[in-house]
């Protein structure tokens, strides 16, 4: 989670985190357990489609990360220096992912293909060849985009301002929304053309950067909302609105979500036809956007206030190293050979209370002894200058 000298921390987005990261091991742990695709036709179809947290994940990012840049731009600021902030990204990412990469692959708890795939594993690039894409850690998929993401925010910042000719003064917001209208439109464009290419490296094209950037757009949008100034009065209202009606947008939330667990939209590893998939992408990030948005206002709803609850923020916080950690206890090598259940077993509940607890535990000590540290680091060398 960042936090940016424009706010205060929004405890709020980091329990919200937490949320996200719960979906995601309770979509692993069912797959994994063989019960979503034995209840396909029943609860299965929707217990698929919690993996929704991802999209989450990618409208916090694209909020998070974007709002100090926004801010620049619109208020007439100079930019946020680049050297700090990649600084700062890589220790958020880096130190964790090393420790559960390095960790697992001596445990054997990890598919390797061979050196050159690891090494991708290494520095995150694994996702851009089809035959170590899923190798690794294979939720790591999204980190990948996550580091793409960090690495074209300041040039997307730089390009804009000199675009613009307005280097010494603010952006306006209306400027700053259809640029980010072109990249969500642009996600599609590129979906569609990858899909119907027949370019062998094209293959895992879905898992990339610009097959995301409609989501991550999202969070950008909300980042221009929470910056733009009082003079912006359509935006003022709309934020108002939003803040006024934050148990509205969550059961909108819910309700598209639902919409996307029945549309056919394929379950477990089987395809569906592309035009599902799409409209079950669109989906996602419209719920995600609308779950996300309440807590990003200065909402005093009492489901806000609920979520900024000390505990809830904690597992956010930790969160990272849970996504990390839980599928090595939840199938593969090190799985079959310690964990008191074999894949395909329809043990649900047994796989989450040892997954989860496990998660947890490790992902503290990670925390508090390797990435915290590391980040302070960082952070006073930064501010002390």
């Amino acid at each position: 989670m960042v936090e940016t000298q424009t706010s205060h921390r929004n405890l709020a987005l980091d329990s919200l985190r937490g949320f996200s990261t719960i979906l995601i091991v309770v979509y692993h742990t069912s797959f994994v357990s063989g019960y979503t695709v034995a209840h396909a036709d029943s609860i299965g179809a929707y217990i698929d489609r919690l993996n929704i947290g991802v999209a989450i994940f990618f409208v916090l990012s694209g909020f998070l990360i974007f709002r100090p840049f926004a801010h620049s731009l619109i208020h007439g600021s100079p930019l946020p220096k680049t050297r700090p902030y990649y600084l700062k990204r890589a220790a958020r990412i880096l130190p964790g992912y090393w420790l559960a990469l390095f960790v697992l692959a001596g445990l054997n708890a990890l598919t390797i293909v061979n050196t050159s795939g690891f090494i991708r594993n290494v520095f995150i690039v694994h996702s851009f060849t089809e035959h170590n894409v899923f190798t690794g850690i294979r939720q790591a998929w999204t980190l990948a985009i996550e580091m793409s993401f960090y690495v074209v925010v300041p040039a997307f910042a730089y390009v804009f301002v000199r675009q613009t000719k307005r280097r010494d003064g603010p952006v306006s917001v209306s400027t700053l929304l259809k640029a980010l209208s072109f990249l969500f439109i642009g996600t599609y464009v590129f979906r569609v053309v990858t899909h119907h290419s027949h370019f062998w490296f094209l293959n895992t094209a879905h898992l990339w950067l610009p097959s995301h950037m409609d989501t991550l757009a999202l969070g950008m949008g909300l980042a221009v909302l929470v910056e733009a100034p009082a003079s912006a009065k359509t935006l003022s209202k709309l934020k108002n609105f939003i803040a006024n009606h934050t148990g509205a947008f969550v059961v909108s939330s819910v309700f598209v979500w639902l919409i996307s667990a029945n549309i056919n939209m394929a379950i477990g590893l089987n395809k569906t036809e592309f035009h599902i998939d799409l409209l079950g992408h669109f989906l996602y990030g419209v719920a995600s956007v609308l779950l996300v948005a309440p807590f990003c206002v200065d909402s005093q709803a009492l489901l806000v206030k609920a979520l900024s609850f000390r505990l809830f923020t904690w597992l956010g916080t930790i969160s990272y190293g849970v996504y990390l950690w839980h599928m090595a206890f939840l199938g593969g090598n090190f799985a079959e050979k310690y964990m008191p259940y074999t894949e395909n077993d329809g043990q649900v509940l047994l796989r989450f209370l040892v997954v989860l607890p496990a998660s947890i535990a490790i992902a503290s000590l990670s925390y508090y002894v390797l990435e915290r540290p590391i980040m302070r680091a960082i952070n006073n060398r930064f501010t002390l200058k």
